[in-house]
C-alpha cells in the first residue's frame, strides 16, 4: 500500500491509514417537485370524499410519494461474513476476545486511559519517538504486550518515560503554539481558544504516495504534486487535532464504561462496531456524527452531534458533514447526551470494534479498555505509526470498494466494514487452526 509521511491527514486521523482518496466532491440533493405535482393533481374520486378525508389523503401522499422518492440504503442487512462464520453469539464473543488489545498497550497507541493520579480524568499519549514494530506476534492474536516489548528493546529508562507524574504548577502562558495538522506550519492560539494567527492554510488533502519501485519521487494523490510542493487546496485557517506530542491531560469530561451489575449467563457482554465523524474546532477535533452497529451488522445507534466549541472546518470532503446537518433543531444531540446513550448498552466488558478506534474514543471522551482495532489486527508492512487505511483493507480483503460516495464517508458503512474485517479474520484463523489440528492428529 501507499506510505504516508505525516502524523495526521486532512481528515484528522492517522495519515498512514485515514487520508483516503477524494470521495469526489459535493453531493447534490434530488428534487421532489415531480412527486409534489403528482400528489397535488386532482384525482377523479376526490369529489366523493369529505373535506377531512381529502385533507388526510393529501397528507398521506405528500409524506411518501410513490416511486418518486429515492429509496434509503438498507443498513439492517446481516453481514455476509457473520453469516459465513455461523457461530452463536456467545461463541463469537469468546473468539473476538482473542483479538482485543492489552490494557497496557492502549496508552502507547493513543487511547484515552484513566489517570492513576487523578481518578475520573483522562490521559492521552501521542508518540513522537521512532516507530515500533506492529508485525510482532503480540498483536494478532495477543501474546506479549507492546508495553513489555518496548521495555525489553529500550531498557527501563524507556519505561520511566511513559510513567505518569504529578502536574507541576507553571506560570500560565497567554498563548500556545500548535502545529497545523494539514500543512504542518506553526500557528498560535490563546489559552481561551482564540486564534491569534489569522492566515490561510495551503495544504494537500491527498496522501503522500511513495512509489514501490525506486527512482521516482513521492507525490500527492490529490494533485500529483511532488513532496514539499505548495498545497493545492486553501482553507481559511490552520487546524490541529487537539493532542500535542507526549503526554496530554489530565482531561475532564470523560466517562468510563462500568462493569455490568449482573454478568450474562452465557458470558456474552456484547459486540459493537462504531465509527465517528469529526470536525475541526478551536480546541481540536470534535464529534459531529456517530454510528454504532451490532455484532451482525444491524444499525443500532446513529446521530449527528453538535460540537461544544466554534467550528473552524466541517471537514466535509471526508466526513460528509455540513453546516446544515448540525443546524437542525431536531435530530442532533450534545456530546453528554451521546455519552449517556452509549453507557446504556456498552459496559466495561463489551467489545468495541473500530479502525483507529483511539480517535473515536477521544472524540466521544470515553475510556474503554476492551477494544479490537482493525488498524492493529491488520498491520502495515512498515509497522507503526504507519497504518493501512480502512478503504485499502476492505478493497484488498473483502474485495469491495467503500468511501467512494461523492458526499463523503458513510460512518455506518465504515463501522460495518470494520466488523466484517474482524469476522473475516476470525473465520480464516479458525480454518487455519482446524487444518493444523488435523495435521497433528494424523
Amino acid at each position: 500500500g501507499a506510505i504516508m509521511d505525516m502524523d495526521f491527514s486532512a481528515n484528522g486521523k492517522f495519515l498512514a491509514t485515514c487520508a483516503d482518496d477524494d470521495p469526489g466532491g459535493t453531493s447534490g440533493s434530488s428534487s421532489g417537485s415531480e412527486a409534489n405535482k403528482e400528489n397535488n393533481s386532482p384525482g377523479r374520486n376526490h369529489k366523493q370524499l369529505s373535506r377531512r378525508q381529502k385533507k388526510n389523503r393529501v397528507r398521506k401522499e405528500d409524506s411518501s410519494p410513490p416511486l418518486k422518492k429515492k429509496p434509503k440504503k438498507q443498513r439492517h442487512t446481516v453481514l455476509r461474513q457473520y453469516a459465513k462464520l455461523n457461530l452463536n453469539d456467545a461463541d463469537l464473543f469468546k473468539c473476538i476476545k482473542n483479538y482485543t488489545l492489552h490494557p497496557e498497550d492502549l496508552f502507547l497507541l493513543g487511547y484515552p486511559v484513566e489517570s492513576k493520579l487523578y481518578p475520573g480524568r483522562a490521559m492521552i499519549f501521542k508518540s513522537a519517538s521512532k516507530p515500533f514494530d506492529v508485525n510482532a506476534k503480540e498483536f494478532v492474536p495477543r501474546n506479549e504486550s507492546v508495553y513489555a516489548s518496548l521495555i525489553v528493546q529500550n531498557g527501563s529508562e524507556q519505561f520511566e518515560k511513559y510513567t505518569e507524574s504529578p502536574i507541576k504548577r507553571v506560570e500560565k502562558e497567554t498563548s500556545e503554539e500548535k502545529k497545523c495538522g494539514r500543512c504542518a506550519k506553526s500557528f498560535f492560539i490563546s489559552t481561551d481558544g482564540e486564534y491569534l494567527t489569522q492566515e490561510h492554510c495551503m495544504y494537500h488533502w491527498g496522501k503522500l504516495v511513495r512509489p514501490q519501485s525506486g527512482g521516482t519521487e513521492s507525490y500527492y494523490s490529490c494533485c500529483k504534486g511532488k513532496k514539499n510542493t505548495k498545497g493545492c487546496t486553501t482553507a481559511k485557517l490552520h487546524v490541529w487535532s487537539g493532542i500535542d506530542p507526549g503526554r496530554n491531560g489530565p482531561f475532564d469530561g470523560y466517562v468510563r464504561t462500568r462493569p455490568k451489575k449482573v454478568p450474562p449467563s452465557d458470558g456474552n457482554f456484547g459486540i459493537y462496531a462504531l465509527d465517528c465523524e469529526m470536525c475541526f474546532t478551536t480546541t481540536g477535533l470534535e464529534l459531529t456524527k456517530i454510528s454504532v452497529v451490532a455484532h451482525d451488522g444491524r444499525l443500532v445507534y446513529d446521530t449527528f452531534v453538535r460540537p461544544e466549541n466554534f467550528i473552524i472546518d466541517y471537514n466535509t470532503r471526508f466526513s460528509g458533514i455540513t453546516a446544515k446537518d448540525l443546524s437542525r433543531k431536531t435530530g442532533t444531540k450534545l456530546l453528554k447526551d451521546v455519552q449517556n446513550d452509549l453507557m446504556g448498552f456498552i459496559t466495561a466488558d463489551t467489545v468495541l470494534v473500530g479502525h483507529g478506534l483511539e480517535n473515536d474514543l477521544r472524540a466521544l471522551r470515553m475510556i474503554h479498555t476492551t477494544v479490537v482495532d482493525t488498524a492493529i489486527v491488520f498491520p502495515h508492512a512498515y509497522g507503526l505509526p504507519f497504518r493501512r487505511s480502512l478503504k485499502s483493507l476492505v478493497n484488498t480483503i473483502l474485495k469491495r470498494d467503500i468511501q467512494s460516495d461523492v458526499g463523503g464517508h458513510d460512518s455506518c458503512e465504515d463501522a460495518r466494514s470494520c466488523l466484517e474485517l474482524i469476522l473475516w479474520k476470525i473465520r480464516k484463523d479458525r480454518i487455519r487452526d482446524d487444518i493444523e489440528n488435523k495435521k497433528m492428529i494424523s
